[in-house]
């Protein structure tokens, strides 16, 4: 592609960003129902495996509909395997970022989350 060429499709970019923040907010809200589980907040509340299986989640997701972002905003044929991971590792982030807005901004917390920040203090 010549440079001189680029241009950003604003209205098409714009879609892209709410399927991203809507796809984090689902995987978010569907991991919620094993994250905020008793069991694995006891077991894995800091070991850094919520990253993962939303990292996970989010490729399967993203892999499954085949929404590779960048090849939606920057005009290319076809999907790749780096793009369907990198907007994959952008719904994961998003889906973390989700879940602090819930819990640090909002005060949403399951029961077993309370009960472990409890134990924290």
């Amino acid at each position: 592609m010549d440079p001189v060429q680029f241009r950003i499709i604003w209205d098409v970019l714009f879609e892209a960003i709410a399927a991203l923040i809507v796809l984090s907010f689902l995987v978010e809200r569907a991991l919620a129902l094993v994250v905020e589980h008793r069991f694995f907040v006891a077991k894995f509340n800091k070991k850094g495996i919520k990253e993962v299986l939303a990292l996970i989640v989010s490729y399967l997701v993203v892999r499954g509909i085949e929404f590779d972002v960048f090849a939606i905003v920057f005009k290319q044929d076809e999907i790749s395997r780096w793009g369907i991971f990198m907007t994959s590792a952008v719904v994961a982030g998003g889906s973390k970022a989700s879940v602090k807005l819930f819990h640090d901004l909002l005060g949403v917390k399951s029961q077993a989350q309370k009960a472990a920040d409890e134990v924290k203090q």
